[in-house]
């Protein structure tokens, strides 16, 4: 007769365990994209024509994403592509820009797409105004601005 220890169900568990553990690490670490935004196709962007008003285009292919920051001469349809890769930053893949200018009067005179070749680097800038006030607490800056005080500017000669 052969007895059984049970050490082949042991080993069995463990090994579908680590298999198990294995396959998680890769599902987690392969990429996954999301899409954010929204450009109308090329089919869409055909349909329009120069000098056709705001609202006419609206209905044709929807909102726009935004609008230029000095008025509205201007709607951008904006869509990106970012890919992530399990715990790392995620990373911009595409970007597709649709921007539709208007005339004055509120035609269409120019439809320009871009993508993420044209786009550059705007380096920022931190500008602080400097503190000129010595000593920051109110009770101080009242304190000192009591003997800057004149009476006769109260009084009115006139």
């Amino acid at each position: 007769m052969v007895k059984h220890t049970g050490g082949d169900g042991i080993g069995r568990g463990l090994r579908c365990g680590v298999a198990l553990l294995g396959l998680a690490a890769l599902t987690a670490c392969s990429p996954t994209e999301r899409f954010h935004g929204y450009v109308p196709g090329e089919a869409a962007l055909s349909s329009l024509s120069l000098g056709e008003d705001r609202a006419s285009v609206v209905e044709k292919i929807g909102q726009p994403t935004t609008t230029g920051a000095l008025g509205e001469n201007t709607f951008y349809y904006v869509r990106s592509v970012f890919r992530h890769y399990g715990f790392l930053a995620p990373e911009e893949v595409s970007r597709d820009v649709v921007a539709i200018s208007f005339t004055p009067a509120g035609g269409v005179s120019n439809i320009e797409t871009f993508d993420l070749s044209d786009g550059r680097i705007v380096p920022l800038t931190r500008r602080v105004t400097e503190d000129t006030v010595a000593d920051g607490t109110f009770l101080r800056q009242l304190a000192g601005a009591a003997g800057n005080f004149d009476p006769s500017a109260l009084i009115n000669d006139e």
